[in-house]
């Protein structure tokens, strides 16, 4: 939600006092309640405190070692979330270096091109009595919390999830995000960084490319991978995420499978 990328931006970076977070909410011609607005912000995924008189972001105080994040991949009957939707969606939480939640689900659609039936496996008939996409998502959002969204690509699934949550009248995410493909590029020599390549660079085994939760778990094994190769001087969240995303080089003319 734009409205509140100016109050985020704020926050990653520092705690705010109590009435500064007050005023902000003030402008956007929201009617101020500090501990109802904490809580909706809490509800979006945006993981914020208030401690004495200060507000802050758990990711800006956090050891990302301490951390908790949810690794997520979906499938789709195509690329826009306007016209198309999630078929599949899984999810890993992930603390301490340890699995400490799983979700996993189909979605039902009336409809997969084929192309998509060859690339998942995924058919018609095994959506036909799978939960609504809107049970799927109220779900998962309450599964995900307002813990680190991870992706590999996690633009494209974040805001795919996003945008369809939207559509089904459920709030957008405000969750803190994290890309493996932007991260593995700063910290493993590869010639590509696409997920298929580097479960083959990596040694990582999986015989379900392109199903939701296996692709979920391989993307895990990315991130920690990732996670033996950082500077030392990480030691935040923030910090990790700040460093996955500047100057990340982009390849605009080339386009590298990185689902």
């Amino acid at each position: 939600m734009d409205k509140f990328d100016s109050l985020i931006d704020k926050l990653k970076s520092s705690p705010i006092s109590s009435d500064e977070f007050d005023n902000y909410l003030k402008r956007i011609n929201r009617v101020s309640d500090l501990e109802i607005d904490l809580e909706l912000l809490q509800f979006f995924g945006l993981p914020i405190v208030k401690e004495r008189d200060s507000v802050y972001l758990k990711t800006f105080k956090n050891s990302f070692k301490d951390e908790e994040f949810c690794i997520v991949d979906i499938e789709t009957n195509g690329s826009s979330p306007i016209k198309h939707q999630i078929i599949e969606l899984g999810a890993i939480k992930y603390k301490n270096q340890k699995i400490v939640d799983r979700f996993s689900s189909l979605v039902y659609a009336e409809h997969i091109p084929d192309i998509i039936v060859n690339l998942t496996g995924i058919q018609e008939k095994d959506l036909k009595n799978a939960p609504s996409l809107k049970k799927v998502l109220h779900d998962f959002k309450l599964f995900l919390a307002d813990s680190v969204f991870v992706a590999h690509n996690v633009k494209f699934d974040y805001n795919f999830i996003s945008q369809s949550l939207k559509i089904v009248g459920i709030e957008e995410l405000l969750n803190r995000r994290l890309c493996t493909v932007d991260l593995a590029r700063k910290t493993i020599q590869a010639d590509k960084h696409g997920l298929k390549f580097l479960k083959a660079h990596l040694n990582i085994e999986d015989d379900n490319h392109h199903r939701a939760y296996s692709d979920a778990l391989s993307a895990l094994k990315i991130l920690n991978e990732c996670f033996k190769n950082l500077p030392t001087d990480i030691k935040t969240t923030e910090e990790l995420i700040a460093f996955a995303t500047t100057n990340t080089k982009k390849k605009k003319k080339k386009k590298v499978d990185e689902s």
